[in-house]
C-alpha cells in the first residue's frame, strides 16, 4: 500500500510539473474513467449543515489545543507582585493575554499592537487593571511612565472585542488556543473582560462592559443583570454538584451500615431489636428492607 501511495504521489507531482489536469483516485488509487458517474455518487449536504460540522470541529480542536497549551504558557508570578483578582482571572482564563504578558517579562519587547492589545482589555479593569498595564510595560527595555499613561487616559471607552483579537492573533491564536465560550447577553459582544465580569461576585463597576453601543443606564444595568444571573446560576451549580457528590458519600455509607445491621438481624433471626433511641424495626417492603425506629 506504502509503495502505491508513493507511486501516486509521484504521478501527482509530475501531473503539477507538466501543468496538466489531474484526475480523481478509487481506494487503491486507481483513476477513475467515469468522473460524472463518481460525483453523482457523493452524498449532497446543504451549507448550513457542512459550516456547522465545520464549526463544531473546530471549536472541540480549538478546546484541546487551548488545554494542551495553556499548560505550556507559565507566568513568573513571582516577578509581580499583589495581583488583583480580576486581573488574575483574566490572565488565567484567556489564553492569549497570558501569551502577551508572558512574552514581555520573558523577552522584555511588545510590538505596538500588543502593547495596545495589552490596554485595550487590562485598561478596562478599573484602577487596578491600568496599574497592572504599567507593570506589563515596565518589564520592556524601552517603558517611560508618562508615555504609557498617555496612552492609558486616551484609551478607547470600550474594550476590545475576541474577534478582533483574533483576527490580529492568527498564527498566536492558532498555536495557543482561542477557544473561550461566553454566555450570549443581549447588547454585549465577547471580550477578555468578561471574565472578571463573570468571575467577581458583586457588581463592579470600575470594569468596563464591552457593550455593543452606547446604552442608557437603564439597560447598562440589565446587562448587569443578566452578567449576574449567569454568576449566581453558575454557584449554585457548583453548589448542587459538590452537594450530589456529598450525597453520594453518605449514601453509600448509609448502604454499608444497613448491610451490617441486616446481618446482625439475620444472625439473630429477628426484625426487631431494642437501642437507647427506642425501638429499631426491620421492615421489607419489595425487594428491600426499611428501618424504622419506634420510640
Amino acid at each position: 500500500m506504502q509503495k502505491e501511495f508513493d507511486n501516486t504521489i509521484n504521478r501527482i507531482s509530475c501531473i503539477r510539473a507538466s501543468g496538466k489536469r489531474s484526475y480523481f483516485c478509487n481506494d487503491d488509487f486507481t483513476p477513475v474513467e467515469d468522473i460524472n458517474d463518481t460525483l453523482g455518487s457523493f452524498t449532497r449536504y446543504s451549507m448550513a449543515n457542512i459550516k456547522k460540522v465545520i464549526g463544531s470541529n473546530i471549536s472541540e480542536a480549538n478546546v484541546q489545543t487551548h488545554i494542551r497549551n495553556q499548560e505550556e504558557i507559565q507566568i513568573d508570578y513571582s516577578k509581580i507582585s499583589g495581583i488583583p483578582n480580576s486581573v488574575k482571572v483574566v490572565l488565567d482564563k484567556c489564553s492569549l493575554m497570558k501569551y502577551l504578558v508572558n512574552k514581555a517579562i520573558t523577552t522584555g519587547y511588545l510590538g505596538h499592537f500588543e502593547r495596545l492589545s495589552i490596554l485595550h482589555v487590562f485598561g478596562h479593569l478599573g484602577e487596578d487593571g491600568k496599574e497592572f498595564v504599567h507593570t506589563v510595560m515596565s518589564f520592556t527595555i524601552n517603558y517611560q511612565h508618562h508615555v504609557t499613561q498617555k496612552f492609558i487616559e486616551k484609551m478607547p471607552g470600550k474594550p476590545v472585542s475576541c474577534i478582533k483579537l483574533r483576527d490580529q492573533y492568527k498564527q498566536v491564536t492558532a498555536e495557543y488556543g482561542c477557544s473561550c465560550r461566553f454566555r450570549r447577553t443581549k447588547n454585549c459582544y465577547p471580550s477578555p473582560v468578561l471574565h472578571a465580569l463573570r468571575d467577581n461576585g458583586e457588581k463592579n463597576h470600575d470594569i468596563t462592559i464591552p457593550i455593543s453601543r452606547t446604552l442608557s443606564k437603564a439597560k447598562e444595568e440589565k446587562v448587569y443583570e443578566e452578567l449576574d444571573v449567569h454568576n449566581k446560576v453558575q454557584d449554585c451549580a457548583n453548589r448542587l454538584v459538590e452537594l450530589k457528590k456529598q450525597k453520594r458519600g453518605v449514601d453509600r455509607s448509609i448502604a454499608r451500615v444497613e448491610k451490617e445491621l441486616s446481618d446482625l438481624f439475620d444472625t439473630q433471626n429477628v426484625d426487631c431489636i431494642e437501642v437507647e433511641m427506642g425501638l429499631l424495626v426491620r421492615r421489607k417492603e419489595q425487594e428491600k428492607y426499611t428501618w424504622h425506629i419506634e420510640i
